[in-house]
């Protein structure tokens, strides 16, 4: 912070090199109060109690940090218990969410087999496992999630409007986006920022892909619907039918 040093300064710099004593004393009231809600936040979080008696907590630690065999006992004990591994956290997420998010493909394929439901929705923000992996690129889980989950799973928009197809797009994951769209994810699902998965991304190779498949869709539900109308009637495919899907971008 910068400080004037001319003794004849006005309290009320105009130029905004330095703060009078009540704008300070403003400045450290707002800081104070935004370390006040950060703590808040975080005594929310920590008011959760574990109702397995901590085999959860465990079993979250060791979904986030990739521990296979840490992983593997702390099953075995909330066999013990009533609940199972798709027991959210306290933020909503299922151990399979964290697996996923984190990329750790053998925590994931553990958690499977041990009965996971492969599309639990996160209640708080709406996401899947399949957003997660989607999100980071992780090619190999997308494709067991795809393999598991049910048919709509592809196609789940989370709080924020977003499809798995948004987070692969938006983090530039052009094998990923080819792996949503043969599983049948629509490309021109918008958000709620207004955006389609091509508008979410900068990679040139996967807006490519995107609007391809696009136009493809276009085409494709366009003849179907041409077929019985008369010869006459106005071309799907063009600039009127395609601002819809595409402009969005």
């Amino acid at each position: 912070m910068a400080v004037s040093d001319d003794p004849h300064a006005s309290d009320n710099d105009s130029d905004g090199e330095g703060l009078n004593e009540e704008q300070y004393e403003w400045l450290q009231e707002q800081l104070a109060h935004i370390g006040n809600l950060r703590i808040e936040a975080d005594e929310e979080e920590d008011e959760w109690v574990d109702p397995s008696g901590g085999v959860l907590v465990n079993i979250f630690a060791a979904c986030e940090g990739g521990s296979m065999e840490q992983l593997g006992v702390n099953i075995q004990e909330l066999r013990d218990t009533q609940y199972t591994v798709d027991t959210p956290g306290p933020d909503g997420d299922t151990a399979l969410h964290l697996a996923c998010l984190y990329g750790h493909q053998q925590c994931v394929e553990l958690l499977l087999r041990e009965g996971a439901t492969a599309d639990p929705v996160n209640p708080e923000d709406g996401t899947t496992p399949l957003h997660d992996a989607a999100a980071g690129g992780y090619a190999g889980i997308v494709q067991m999630l795809l393999e598991r989950a049910g048919p709509g799973n592809v196609g789940l928009q989370d709080s924020d409007g977003d499809t798995p197809l948004h987070n692969a797009a938006r983090g530039g994951h052009l094998a990923v986006v080819q792996q949503l769209l043969a599983a049948g994810a629509a490309p021109s699902v918008i958000n709620s920022s207004g955006k389609t998965p091509a508008g979410e991304s900068d990679d040139q190779e996967v807006v490519r892909a995107l609007v391809a498949a696009a136009a493809a869709a276009l085409h494709v539900g366009g003849a179907a619907a041409a077929a019985p109308a008369a010869a006459g009637a106005a071309d799907p495919t063009s600039a009127a039918a395609g601002g819809t899907a595409l402009d969005a971008q």
